[in-house]
């Protein structure tokens, strides 16, 4: 029994390949041959494709050159990899937007300020100016005949109550009172450089008689009234203009009296120096259509304006 195993044993270190190593070996040069195939293939540059690749890669990023190319991988490997101080072709562009992007915004923030700024100085510019009327009118007993609208865009607005002070209802014709109102506040008026605008404005009750057609008319009369005297009082023509603009800017709501009464006023407007006459719509915005005068009728009735 013994002596069988030790034949099988035998027989089996007999059938042993001792080279095996050989197929290992054959692999390794199957691959070896197949990279080096491949690196040749890799290694042969159609030229023509590469100069049109370049030519397109040059044109992307505003560049005339982008790559330096060569016949061989290993041979053109050092001019494609740039060195850390070489700018990347194509960024220096992106470099001048954003310079570019950045002074625009700084502008932008400037004029901002600037303007801010101008603002500012305009507004303290209108409530000193609102200080030497109201000192004026103090000075010759008259506290209290004007009121102030400061929060205009084109300038400072003083309104002047029709009512016991420039005019009696549906005249307009200046009275005594009113005469004194605008000989107080003359001097402050006609030293500035501001243009201004008189307006005129009335309640909305119609009007009608041998006169005024309608409020239009008596509006823009009060307007020129005061203008006139304005005029008198030294202001220089070419700085001043008047419209009426009957009951369509209201102050309040014309359904009670106390509203009526606050509407019928004459304003001027002292503009600021931004804003002028000669600018379109900013001094004196276009009123609307005049209503069709109603028939005069043979008693006149004065309502209301």
């Amino acid at each position: 029994m013994a002596g069988r195993k030790s034949k099988l044993a035998h027989a089996g270190e007999e059938h042993e390949n001792s080279e095996r190593w050989l197929l290992t070996y054959a692999d390794m040069i199957t691959l070896l041959m197949v990279l080096f195939i491949v690196l040749f293939a890799i290694g042969q540059v159609d030229q023509k494709k590469f100069d049109k690749l370049h030519d397109g890669l040059a044109n992307s990023f505003g560049e005339p050159t982008v790559l330096q190319g060569s016949a061989g991988v290993l041979e053109g490997s050092a001019s494609q990899a740039p060195s850390p101080d070489t700018v990347v072709p194509g960024s220096q562009d992106i470099q001048d937007q954003l310079q570019a992007a950045l002074k625009s915004q700084k502008a932008m923030s400037a004029a901002s300020a600037a303007q801010a700024e101008a603002e500012r100085r305009q507004a303290a510019a209108m409530d000193a100016l609102r200080a030497r009327i109201t000192a004026a009118l103090k000075k010759q007993g008259l506290a209290g005949a004007v009121q102030f609208q400061s929060k205009e865009q084109r300038g400072l607005v003083v309104n002047i109550v029709t009512d016991r002070v420039l005019f009696d209802l549906g005249e307009a014709t200046l009275r005594p009172q009113g005469a004194r109102v605008l000989d107080a506040i003359a001097p402050v008026l006609k030293d500035l450089p501001n243009e201004m605008v008189v307006e005129g404005h009335t309640d909305n009750l119609p009007i009608s008689d041998t006169r005024y057609a309608s409020n239009w008319e008596l509006s823009t009369q009060r307007a020129t009234t005061v203008l006139r005297h304005l005029l008198e009082d030294g202001l220089a023509a070419s700085k001043v203009a008047a419209a009426g603009y009957a009951d369509q800017r209201p102050l309040k709501a014309d359904t009670t009296a106390a509203g009526r009464a606050r509407n019928r006023r004459v304003a001027i407007v002292i503009l600021t120096p931004e804003t002028t006459m000669s600018a379109p719509g900013a001094a004196l915005a276009p009123a609307a259509p005049a209503p069709v005068a109603p028939a005069v009728p043979a008693n006149p009735v004065v309502p209301g304006a």
